[in-house]
C-alpha cells in the first residue's frame, strides 16, 4: 500500500522540479545567446571583410586578413550547426504514463530523473558550442590586428 508523501515532501519534490526547469529554462537562453553571437561575429566579418577589400592596404597584409575573416566565419557557421540546449524537459506527452504507474514516488522521481538527465545533456551540448565562438572571435580580432598593421 502506497504511503501518502507529507507536505515538506512535497515541497520539496516540488522545489527540486521547478529549480531543475529554471536550469533548463537558462540554458536554453544560453544557447540562443551562443548563437546570436555567432550570427553576430559573422556580421562583423562581413562587414569587416568589406572594408578590407575596399581599402586594400600597402603590404599586401589584406589578403590574410581575408583568409582569418573567412576562417573566422567558417567557424562561426559551425557554432550555429552545433546542437544546442534543445531539450527542455520530459514531454507532457510522458506524463500520462507516468501517471498510471502504482507508486506514485517512482513518479515523482522519474520526472526528476528526466529533468536531471536532460539538465545534463544541455550542459555538454553548450561546452561544446562555447569553444568555436571563442575561436571565431579569436579570428576575428586576429584579422582586425592584421589590417590594421598593413595600414601602418
Amino acid at each position: 500500500m502506497p504511503t501518502t508523501p507529507t507536505e515538506p515532501e512535497l515541497a520539496d519534490r516540488l522545489n527540486r522540479r521547478l529549480l531543475a526547469a529554471s536550469q533548463l529554462q537558462i540554458q536554453a537562453a544560453q544557447s540562443v545567446a551562443i548563437d546570436t553571437s555567432a550570427l553576430g561575429v559573422m556580421a562583423v566579418d562581413a562587414a569587416v571583410a568589406a572594408i578590407v577589400i575596399g581599402a586594400r592596404g600597402t603590404y599586401g597584409l589584406w589578403i590574410l586578413a581575408l583568409v582569418l575573416l573567412g576562417c573566422s566565419l567558417s567557424v562561426a557557421v559551425r557554432t550555429l550547426r552545433l546542437p544546442g540546449a534543445e531539450r527542455t524537459g520530459p514531454s507532457v506527452m510522458d506524463t500520462p504514463e507516468a501517471h498510471e504507474r502504482k507508486d506514485e514516488h517512482s513518479t515523482q522521481d522519474s520526472l526528476l530523473n528526466d529533468l536531471v538527465e536532460d539538465i545534463e545533456t544541455n550542459e555538454r551540448a553548450l561546452a561544446r558550442k562555447e569553444p568555436p565562438l571563442d575561436q571565431a572571435l579569436t579570428l576575428l580580432v586576429l584579422a582586425i590586428v592584421v589590417e590594421l598593421a598593413g595600414r601602418l
